[in-house]
């Protein structure tokens, strides 16, 4: 019978235990929803959906 010890750390567990402490970067959700918004404009009037083209625009400029 063979003992293992399961608390022994390789290096990359090490650095990836590093990695996942820090804190995770700021996202600026404002601007991606701001982009998100002006695409789904643009494949709306690409689909000649102009009525969720129109809510989408008043999205935006709530935004």
């Amino acid at each position: 019978m063979e003992l293992v010890n399961k608390h022994v750390r390789t290096p990359a567990q090490s650095c990836t235990n590093r990695v996942e402490r820090r804190h995770p970067p700021k996202v600026d959700y404002y601007s991606e929803l701001r982009s998100w918004v002006q695409h789904a404009i643009l494949e709306a009037e690409k689909n000649k959906d102009f009525n969720k083209k129109d809510q989408l625009l008043s999205l935006l400029k709530d935004l």
